[in-house]
């Protein structure tokens, strides 16, 4: 009796000394087993890249990553997200004064807007263009240039629907003239929240969960060259996203929903990958127009441009994700058929028109490579 215990103690030290030795080989590997999304690395080469992902040890990263979320829902929601020191600001710098005037102010108003009832005060500011000959036409110009070109160099600003905002102009007219005075507020005095936001903690709560991702991801990529931080951010979306066939979802058109909620249609791929490279100082816009696809279909559509070598190159996330039909397997080719493309092989199927509201300013974009990445 007394050999069969020593047996068992023995047995149970053994394996204790083999799982102990498994733990230290992985830490000394690097297998993190605390990663809570699933990138992948690769070589340095378009054509021919060998890919291996990096998944959690022991559970899967879907699980992992709603953990993750509810931790972080449940936390300290004072995230600072207003200016990144990362961000490119692409689309600010084709507005005139008048409009980065309002740009400037939308941005150093963005923890205010969060309530979806602060308003952006400009008092007389424009007071001088309001007397002016058309001056109530060129704010609004300038107004709405200035919501569009936020909107792009923003995609994190999500929670606001500018629909439901009013650029407010009151006058004061004595004998000595016209004074006004202009800001920015909720439309029949509701809030411009966006659907599925109902107040700030909403809001919060929100961005803190993006916040989790976006860290994570831009820890896991920090130390690799441009071209593969890229890589990898576009591989990362296309295995993690599907597109919303309905359309018909709340976030289908923002990062909430292509990071969170992992179902959007083409703004949402475009604009989380923007948000994403952002992170890791790779310039990278988002280009709006149309595009057609192999069944001679023309839509709305959004992809990005993204700098590498100081040369630009489009990338196609959402067409980079297609849907199957049945259950077929995609081959790797199709999951980069729309990746680093130059002019040549990218200008038959996607058209930009530089125009983001109906009648809107028409914004310019950088000069595409003519060849594709190599």
């Amino acid at each position: 009796m007394k050999n069969n215990i020593l047996t068992f103690i023995l047995i149970i030290l053994i394996l204790g000394i083999i799982g102990g030795m498994a733990y230290f080989i992985m830490s000394y590997l690097g297998v993190d087993t605390g990663n809570i999304l699933s990138l992948v690395t690769g070589t340095n080469e378009v054509s021919n890249e060998t890919i291996k992902p990096l998944e959690p040890t022991g559970s899967s990263s879907n699980t992992l990553l709603s953990s993750q979320l509810t931790d972080v829902q449940t936390a300290d929601s004072n995230i600072n997200t207003q200016v990144s020191s990362g961000r490119y600001k692409y689309y600010y710098d084709q507005l005139d004064e008048n409009a980065k005037i309002i740009y400037s102010a939308v941005e150093s108003n963005i923890e205010n807007l969060k309530t979806g009832t602060a308003k952006i005060d400009f008092g007389s500011q424009f007071n001088s263009l309001l007397n002016e000959e058309n001056g109530r036409e060129k704010l609004n110009v300038a107004y709405q240039a200035a919501l569009d070109a936020f909107g792009l160099d923003y995609p994190d600003v999500f929670y606001i629907d500018v629909t439901k905002m009013v650029l407010m102009i009151y006058s004061n007219t004595n004998i000595l003239g016209t004074k006004y005075t202009v800001d920015i507020e909720p439309s029949e005095g509701g809030n411009y929240l966006a659907s599925g936001f109902s107040s700030k903690t909403d809001v919060d709560n929100a961005l803190n969960k993006l916040e989790a991702i976006k860290t994570d991801i831009a820890n896991q990529v920090a130390n690799d060259d441009p071209y593969t931080k890229v890589k990898r951010i576009h591989d990362f979306l296309v295995d993690y996203m599907e597109y919303d066939t309905s359309m018909q979802k709340t976030n289908t058109r923002n990062i909430y929903g292509a990071l969170v909620e992992r179902s959007v249609v083409c703004e949402g791929y475009a604009e989380s990958f923007k948000y994403l490279l952002d992170a890791t100082g790779v310039p990278c816009i988002e280009i709006v127009g149309t595009g057609t696809n192999s069944m001679g279909e023309t839509e709305a559509h959004a992809w990005n441009y993204v700098m590498l070598n100081d040369t630009w190159y489009a990338v196609d996330v959402t067409w980079d994700d297609p849907a199957v039909i049945g259950n077929g397997t995609l081959p790797k080719s199709a999951k980069t058929r729309y990746f680093l493309k130059g002019e040549n092989s990218f200008s038959g199927t996607h058209f930009p028109s530089g125009e983001v509201s109906d009648g809107g300013t028409v914004f310019k974009y950088p000069e595409l490579s003519k060849e594709d990445y190599d």
